[in-house]
């Protein structure tokens, strides 16, 4: 039905490319863009000293501001991306990796 794009660089992408196929071949497909900038600067609290040890490392930020919402309103896991999905994600993993003949560490 269409490609998704996840722009580089893979350790923290900030931009996502849905092409949307078209109905018809003479017809041209949806085209969306998508920016997750990552936090500037400016967008931190004044006693904010923090470091980033790799370049797009900030991008963590959000995940942890997420994070810290969760267990501050007692909850196990993020609406955002529950547990269940978390599992789909795994075992699709697991899926690329034994059709690209990736095998685990000690070979089993």
């Amino acid at each position: 039905k269409g490609r998704l794009k996840i722009c580089s660089p893979a350790h923290c992408p900030t931009k996502l490319i849905i092409e949307v196929k078209a109905k018809g071949r003479s017809q041209k497909g949806q085209h969306l863009e998508y920016n997750y900038p990552l936090p500037s600067e400016e967008d931190r609290d004044a006693d904010d000293q923090r470091t980033y040890n790799n370049p797009g490392s900030e991008g963590f930020a959000y995940e942890a501001a997420a994070v810290a919402r969760c267990i501050a309103s007692g909850k196990t896991e993020t609406p955002q991306f529950t547990l269940d999905e978390t599992i789909i994600n795994a075992k699709v993993i697991e899926e690329i990796k034994s059709q690209l003949g990736v095998r685990p560490i000690g070979g089993r």
